[in-house]
């Protein structure tokens, strides 16, 4: 199976002025399409057969893992930016509400945890996820190419902390809290 690059489910001029269409399509039409090229490569080369990034994911190691990683989060990521999003509701909210305080609360904790990272000398960009397990929702930032402990809980959300030099702010007001909230729903 080829692993294509999956539709932007905006067009990339839509999230400006927060991020620039030159942004968008170098990350996905450079960096997202760089790694499934590199996955597709590995995969007609020692004859994996695959059903899904989600399958190499699971079985890769190496750089194999890097590339398919930072594939699987990209796709998620696009997923979780919408150019005229709404706010949290509903089950969402409670639960963000129970754990951060407000919605302001879970803003302010994700400048924290970014501000704490920058803090202990983590200058590579990587990325900033909003997780639920059966202990409620977290924060987490993971580097560059790192999968993500199943035992740390369900993304939510996740957040490309290399967009800009404060990627909270300039992700906040695109996050497709609908799509969030479907993540949610889909914890069991």
């Amino acid at each position: 199976m080829i692993l294509e690059l999956p539709a932007l489910p905006f067009d990339s001029h839509q999230l400006e002025p927060y991020l620039s269409k030159a942004w968008v399509e170098d990350r996905y039409q450079g960096d997202h399409q760089r790694h499934l090229t590199a996955l597709n490569r590995w995969t007609s080369g020692t004859g994996a057969a695959t059903s899904s990034l989600e399958d190499v994911v699971s079985k890769a190691h190496g750089e194999v893992l890097e590339h398919a990683v930072e594939a699987w989060n990209l796709t998620l990521f696009w997923h979780c930016l919408l150019p005229r999003p709404t706010a949290p509701e509903g089950r969402l909210n409670e639960e963000l509400t129970q754990k951060f305080g407000s919605f302001t609360g879970l803003r302010e904790a994700m400048h924290g945890q970014v501000e704490d990272e920058l803090e202990q000398g983590n200058r590579r960009p990587g990325w900033l996820w909003l997780l639920h397990s059966n202990r409620g929702m977290s924060l987490t930032i993971s580097a560059r190419g790192q999968r993500l402990d199943a035992a740390s809980g369900r993304p939510l959300l996740v957040m490309d902390l290399g967009c800009g030099k404060s990627p909270v702010e300039q992700l906040w007001p695109l996050i497709h809290w609908d799509f969030v909230a479907q993540n949610l729903g889909d914890c069991h």
